[in-house]
C-alpha cells in the first residue's frame, strides 16, 4: 500500500460499517467495497486506479462541491457515511497530508441543513426494554415495558420516557430516523419498519456507564436536578447510551 491507502485503511478499520468518504483534493473518493457499493446506490461509474497495490484499486469519487448532495442520497438510504478530511494545508504538509474522520453521517445523527427536513424533527431514539422488578411479591414494570431517550443533534431537543408500554404509539409519535438498540435486543421485533437500526454493546447502556456519562455531558455532579425519580433507571440509561453514541458520531453535537 502507498501511505495514502494506509490512511484510508486505518480511516476503514475504524468505521467499518459506514461508507468512508475520503478527501483527495477536489474529491471525495471511496476504495473496494466501499466504490462498489457507493457506485451501485448512487448511479457512479466504478472505474479502479493503481494506488501501490498489487492489483488494481476499485475507485468511485464524488465532487467535494456536492458533497452534501450525494449524502443526503445515502442517509436517504439508510446508510451511514465517514467523512475523512484533510486536515491540513496540503502546501504546508511534510510528506502526506494528515487526514482524519472528523464526522459520521447517520439518518439519526445530521447537523447539515442541507440533509435535514424543514417540517419535522430528526430524531435518533435509544430504545431499551425495562426490566421487570418485583418488590414485596408485587412486578412493578411490564416485561413489553420500554425505556426511550430521544435527541435532535440539529436542534438540541433532548426526551426521554422512562417507561413506556405504547411503544408503537410513542415512535409513530417521534417518527425516529435512527434507532439506537443494545446488541442483547438485535432479535427483537419491534412496531416499526423502515427505519435504520445501529446496535451497541450492552455495557454502554449499564447504569453505572450511563449515568457518568449524562453527568459528563451536562456537567453536573448530580441527575437529580433533572427530575429523574428512583424507578426511572431505564430512562437514564437510555439516555447515556444516546449521549455516548452522539459523541462517537457527531461530538460536534454535544460541545
Amino acid at each position: 500500500d502507498t501511505p495514502l491507502m494506509q490512511q484510508w485503511r486505518d480511516a476503514k478499520s475504524r468505521h467499518p460499517d459506514a461508507l468512508v468518504f475520503f478527501r483527495v483534493g477536489d474529491f471525495y473518493e471511496m476504495f473496494y467495497e466501499d466504490a462498489e457499493e457507493g457506485a451501485r446506490l448512487l448511479g457512479l461509474t466504478l472505474t479502479s486506479r493503481n494506488n501501490g497495490a498489487a492489483a488494481q484499486v476499485p475507485l468511485a469519487g464524488v465532487p467535494a462541491r456536492a458533497r452534501d448532495e450525494y449524502l443526503h442520497r445515502l442517509v436517504s438510504l439508510g446508510r451511514r457515511v465517514a467523512v475523512c478530511e484533510q486536515v491540513e494545508d496540503p502546501a504546508e504538509a511534510k510528506g502526506i497530508v494528515r487526514r482524519e474522520v472528523v464526522e459520521t453521517v447517520t439518518p439519526g445523527a445530521v447537523l447539515a441543513d442541507a440533509l435535514l427536513s424543514a417540517r419535522r424533527n430528526n430524531f435518533l431514539v435509544a430504545v431499551l426494554r425495562e426490566k421487570p422488578i418485583t418488590v414485596t411479591g408485587t412486578i412493578t414494570s411490564s416485561p413489553d415495558s420500554f425505556a426511550l431517550a430521544a435527541i435532535d443533534a440539529s436542534t438540541g431537543e433532548v426526551l426521554v420516557i422512562p417507561s413506556c408500554d405504547a411503544l408503537e404509539a410513542e415512535l409513530a409519535r417521534l417518527e425516529p430516523a435512527e434507532l439506537l438498540l443494545p446488541a442483547s435486543m438485535e432479535k427483537v421485533d419491534l412496531p416499526i419498519e423502515g427505519v435504520s437500526r445501529t446496535l451497541r454493546p450492552d455495557w454502554i447502556f449499564d447504569a453505572g456507564h450511563a449515568q457518568a456519562e449524562v453527568l459528563k455531558r451536562y456537567h453536573v455532579h448530580s441527575t437529580a436536578g433533572f427530575g429523574f425519580e428512583a424507578d426511572d433507571a431505564a430512562g437514564l440509561c437510555a439516555l447515556g447510551a444516546l449521549l455516548t453514541y452522539v459523541a462517537e458520531v457527531q461530538p460536534v453535537a454535544l460541545e
